[in-house]
């Protein structure tokens, strides 16, 4: 974390390492008075933290020679390596690709990094897969598109995997090197088989996909609406494979192979096979951080089991963290790898004390006791991260889990059955027939606590309150654990600091004003917040647009949403103008009187009227998306020559302005 907040370069963080090593050898291998034993940790820390700098700097892409970015804009064209298909829809690719070379001049020069590329594709071709490789003659642009107010943010998802350029390729320009598709690994041809023997089990379309995400963790064929009733419910981490689906795996190893005993050959076969199946587990469904992490834990343990060494749950979380940013450092910005660990760290330090709060009378109740205490653990410590990045809660998470976890466990045991046994007669139609109900039975228990009243309420947390609910989290459980009086007082004072800065927020929402002219490429859609109302402008019937206003209002805070069909010419917000002009009439308005405005937004085909621009002075000219290319270059042209700050949709995404 420090690496990446610093971002030293190469020089500094190597003399840091060197000094901190020489220094903690100086300290170790000399006599020591007893007093300052502390010294040699200390010293090791410290060693530690810089060679984490130093690791981080060693390791990030835009630190590699010959990096994307050290590219002038002139290129020809890429040699990438498609690494992954992020989603395939008809026409259109998504994939990550690998960078190997730069073509400038007729000739390839080595090059590194990584790409989002968006491939335009059609039946004539063959399908793109990972390990193909691929030259493409397009433009590599930096991510820096503004995303929509409240909505998907490209560069934060891109630079998570240490991805910050974009590609985009009509299908004239990009081609395969090779004529022959690239040979899937092993895992991946074991993945697509599991996918094929998932199409021949009979199940319907809607219980195959969440079979399948179950399964290996795909949810490219489940329909929106059947994931957001697992969001909304706060059970969305049983279709995401992580350390639930590993411990189920483990669990089924251990029990299978229990009759090899407890003498010392029978605890290296069993630990064996059990590390095989839990890596071989973690590679079929892609190596997800989630299921790396819970793997690596579990193979803590198992390794432990198999030397009788004495293991602690913090110390082997720790050890995988450790063990898996020095992999990929990269890894610490992806949610779910964030999540992952948070919900363990709470599990290993809050679930022992909440299961002794009560003793239940009998093994069915112990039973939901446990998981009632695991979801509550799990949730302490992933609930203000989750506030502060989707800005809502899941109500009902509580009953959701404990209905549902527990059927996902046999759901992925009745999974794996299902594949062994699908092609055999009567027995493959009969689990089939158990898995469908019981898949229908998961979906509708989804849908159920997703659909009650105030399921899913808008809650924003900025970045600050996420930090004032994780100390309060942790003072208040050193409190009520401990009965550290000092706690005490510590959480009454973080708590009214929350409270005072949530009223502060609320305060200020009430007097926001902002202007928002959304990334629609068909039409013209925009929004003005005034306060607690957000009124909408444009084609917001169309269902994309519908959505994007609902985000704009749940992140604004907005009680009151007011939608309108037509474009006004201009909206004053208080000392702000800000005008709506379709292009083909810009040298009319402008005949009319002269547009004293803060931003004019440009909208429709039409020829930009040069006199315009002069009659704004001051604005900022935004080019709608529906507008044309040779449209929109002209009009950039003529802002530039005029002096006047222009925003093009199309190239910097939604144009926000508070």
């Amino acid at each position: 974390m420090l690496g990446r907040w610093l971002a030293p370069g190469l020089v500094v963080p190597w003399v840091v390492v060197l000094c901190a090593l020489s220094g903690w050898l100086y300290v170790a291998f000399r006599p020591q008075r007893y007093g300052l034993r502390w010294l040699n940790g200390a010293w090791l820390f410290v060693l530690l933290a810089c060679f984490g700098v130093l690791w981080q700097s060693l390791r990030s892409p835009a630190g590699w020679p010959g990096h994307v970015a050290t590219f002038p804009g002139a290129v020809q064209g890429w040699h990438v390596q498609i690494q992954e298909v992020a989603s395939a829809n008809g026409r259109t690719v998504r994939a990550w690709a690998g960078v190997h070379a730069a073509v400038e001049g007729g000739a390839a020069r080595p090059a590194s990094g990584g790409v989002l590329l968006t491939l335009l594709t059609d039946s004539s071709r063959r399908e793109v897969q990972p390990g193909d490789g691929l030259v493409v003659s397009s433009i590599v642009v930096p991510i820096v598109k503004e995303p929509d107010p409240g909505g998907f943010d490209v560069r934060q998802w891109a630079a998570s995997r240490g991805v910050f350029h974009e590609g985009f390729a009509p299908e004239e320009q990009w081609a395969f090197l090779d004529a022959r598709p690239a040979v899937p690994g092993l895992f991946e041809r074991i993945r697509t088989r599991i996918t094929g023997w998932l199409r021949n089990t009979g199940l319907a379309e809607r219980e195959r996909a969440l079979a399948k995400a179950l399964l290996l963790g795909i949810r490219d064929e489940m329909d929106k609406d059947q994931n957001q009733d697992f969001v909304r419910s706060g059970t969305i981490h049983v279709l995401a494979v992580s350390g639930t689906h590993v411990g189920i795996i483990y669990v089924a190893v251990l029990w299978a192979l229990v009759f090899l005993g407890k003498k010392r050959h029978g605890r290296l076969l069993r630990g064996a096979m059990a590390l095989a199946a839990l890596w071989a587990y973690a590679g079929i469904t892609g190596f997800a951080p989630s299921v790396l992490r819970a793997t690596v834990m579990f193979s803590l343990f198992t390794i432990a089991e198999m030397v009788r060494w004495r293991t602690s749950s913090l110390n082997s979380l720790a050890c995988a963290a450790v063990l898996l940013l020095l992999w990929d450092p990269q890894m610490i910005d992806q949610l779910g790898f964030q999540l992952s660990f948070l919900a363990v760290l709470g599990i290993a330090v809050f679930y022992r004390p909440l299961h002794q709060v009560w003793a239940p009378p009998n093994a069915v109740a112990g039973f939901f006791w446990s998981l009632v205490v695991v979801s509550m653990a799990a949730q302490a410590f992933t609930a203000p991260l989750c506030l502060y990045v989707f800005q809502a809660f899941p109500v009902w998470f509580l009953p959701a889990n404990m209905a549902i976890v527990g059927l996902v466990g046999v759901a992925v045991y009745g999974g794996i059955i299902l594949l062994a046994v699908h092609a055999v007669p009567v027995l493959g139609a009969l689990v089939s027939a158990v898995m469908k109900w019981l898949l229908l039975l998961l979906g509708l228990l989804a849908g159920f606590f997703a659909g009650l009243p105030a399921a899913y309420p808008a809650i924003r947390v900025g970045f600050w309150g996420m930090a004032g609910l994780y100390l309060l989290l942790a003072f208040g459980a050193i409190w009520l654990m401990q009965g550290h009086r000092w706690a005490r007082t510590a959480t009454m004072a973080t708590l009214l600091l929350l409270l005072c800065g949530w009223g502060w927020t609320a305060h200020r929402r009430n007097g926001q004003r902002m202007m928002a002219v959304y990334s629609v490429r068909d039409g013209m859609a925009c929004a003005f917040v005034q306060g607690r109302t957000l009124h909408a402008f444009g084609n917001v019937d169309d269902r994309w647009a519908r959505e994007k206003v609902e985000a704009h209002a749940r992140s604004v805070g907005a009680h009151r949403i007011v939608c309108t069909d037509s474009l006004p010419f201009e909206v004053d917000l208080g000392p702000d103008r800000f005008v709506l002009l379709a292009a083909d009439r810009t040298a009319g308005a402008v005949a009319a009187s002269p547009m004293r405005a803060r931003s004019v937004v440009l909208y429709g085909p039409g020829r930009v009227d040069a006199g315009a621009i002069k009659g704004a002075p001051g604005a900022e000219w935004v080019l709608n998306a529906n507008m044309g290319g040779k449209q929109r270059a002209w009009a950039r042209s003529a802002c530039r020559q005029q002096g006047a700050k222009v925003h093009d949709i199309r190239l910097n995404g939604a144009y926000v302005r508070p």
